[in-house]
């Protein structure tokens, strides 16, 4: 595990670098983290899930997003538009760290929001997984602010849970609907830890009818977003991540 920065001298970017264990894999993935609390909640699991696609013989990298986690700039700074150039960098950083032939990308509700826009941008992008991805956008916004612990920035910016969200990050996230996910996308991975995943069943059904090669996979655990109230950490969903790095390696 190599903790390290990248990206520019404007826009630094913290990562870690998993390398692949064994063999000479030419095979990287981008881990694309959730957005707020959801990214705390999350980042147990996806340490984990780094680990096994490295002990599978894949390159890994997860950062955080420029305003976000250990990255440079501050909080307010956050945008979903230049986080997709955050991705791009990170894709770019791994192939030339590990000297890739591909490279797919991981995201988790609104990371993986991301990663599909991130996908539909490059030529370069193999496999995408979507793990309880968003796909309404104002469905979303509700959610995360229902019970969230509001307050205002001294700059006015609405604060949720100690996470800044500008008036143009929640019309961004607002935007997103399933017409985002078209045949644009490489071969996708629809995955979701719910009991009920309506919103991967609908979002499937769309992507299929819009001809993307589309596989989903309900394999219930922990909403590792969501951190347990007494514990303040999230569960460890072992089959859902072993069923995202067996389809990743497939």
């Amino acid at each position: 595990m190599n903790p390290f920065f990248f990206g520019t001298r404007r826009r630094p970017l913290f990562g870690i670098y998993e390398p692949a264990r064994g063999g000479s894999n030419k095979h990287g993935v981008v881990l694309c983290y959730p957005w707020g609390q959801e990214y705390l909640g999350a980042h147990q699991s996806f340490r984990f899930l780094s680990r096994l696609l490295a002990g599978a013989g894949v390159h890994v990298l997860r950062f955080d997003y420029y305003g976000t986690g250990d990255s440079g700039g501050e909080s307010a700074e956050g945008d979903p538009e230049a986080w997709l150039d955050d991705i791009e960098m990170a894709i770019d950083e791994l192939r030339d760290t590990a000297d890739l032939r591909e490279v797919s990308l991981i995201g988790l509700r609104l990371g993986g929001t991301l990663a599909a826009m991130c996908a539909k941008r490059r030529r370069d992008v193999a496999r995408l997984v979507l793990w309880d991805v968003v796909s309404d956008g104002k469905a979303y916004v509700r959610e995360s602010l229902a019970g969230a612990q509001l307050s205002r920035t001294q700059a006015g910016h609405l604060e949720v849970s100690g996470f800044p969200l500008t008036e143009e990050t929640r019309r961004r996230m607002e935007a997103i609907e399933p017409s985002l996910y078209d045949a644009a996308l490489p071969r996708t991975l629809l995955v979701s830890v719910l009991e009920e995943p309506d919103d991967n069943i609908l979002l499937q059904r769309h992507m299929t009818e819009h001809g993307v090669h589309c596989t989903t996979a309900h394999l219930p655990g922990p909403t590792v977003w969501i951190e347990d109230g007494d514990f303040g950490t999230s569960g460890m969903p072992v089959d859902a991540l072993k069923g995202i790095v067996s389809w990743v390696t497939g």
